[in-house]
């Protein structure tokens, strides 16, 4: 039986490669950062 995922709350589609997004190295560090905080997980923070 299919059980739909509650915990996803919103999905973005990307129709084409050329619309991914782009993050410049600040962006990134800043990214990483924020995963790093305690109580925070890499998953929350890309979502």
């Amino acid at each position: 039986m299919f059980k739909p995922m509650s915990k996803i709350k919103r999905v973005d589609v990307l129709p084409h490669p050329e619309q991914r997004r782009r993050f410049n190295v600040e962006q990134k560090l800043a990214i990483v950062r924020e995963a790093f905080e305690p109580g925070r997980s890499v998953s929350t923070v890309a979502r």
